[in-house]
């Protein structure tokens, strides 16, 4: 169970959930099950949203992009509009390790993460470098 009563999604988990083909797609579906048992506050980023719907929509088009569209607009997951502080801290955390391994998307993440002091659903364990709890473990 994550630390927090509050979890980020990422965009890796949000693709695992859609694609039946993904490597993660069982362990996604049953890891968001449990977070949904568990009552988390399900959260993600508007860079997330952004990053997200590009990757659906170019690997599994329209019909699949609308799908994940829809559930979001159904209100299971809040969008954290980002803004320019939160742009700007994740553009600084960047520029100071000199990109690492983490995107801009993934810095918002991380930035984002920390602000809300909640865990983050992913499959990407370059979060786990900067001290985020990462769910699933």
């Amino acid at each position: 169970m994550p630390s927090s009563k509050q979890t980020i999604i990422d965009t890796s988990a949000f693709y695992a959930l859609i694609s039946s083909t993904d490597s993660f797609h069982y362990q996604a579906r049953s890891s968001y099950e449990r977070l949904l048992d568990w009552e988390q506050k399900l959260w993600t980023t508007s860079y997330v949203l952004v990053e997200t719907s590009a990757l659906i929509h170019h690997r599994l088009g329209f019909e699949l992009l609308n799908t994940f569209m829809e559930s979001l607009l159904s209100g299971v997951v809040n969008v954290l509009w980002v803004d320019s502080l939160i742009h700007h801290e994740a553009w600084r955390q960047m520029v100071k390790r000199q990109g690492s391994r983490l995107s801009l998307v993934d810095w918002v993440t991380v930035v984002s993460a920390e602000r809300l002091k909640a865990s983050l659903f992913t499959f990407d364990q370059d979060f786990r470098q900067e001290g985020i709890t990462v769910f699933p473990p």
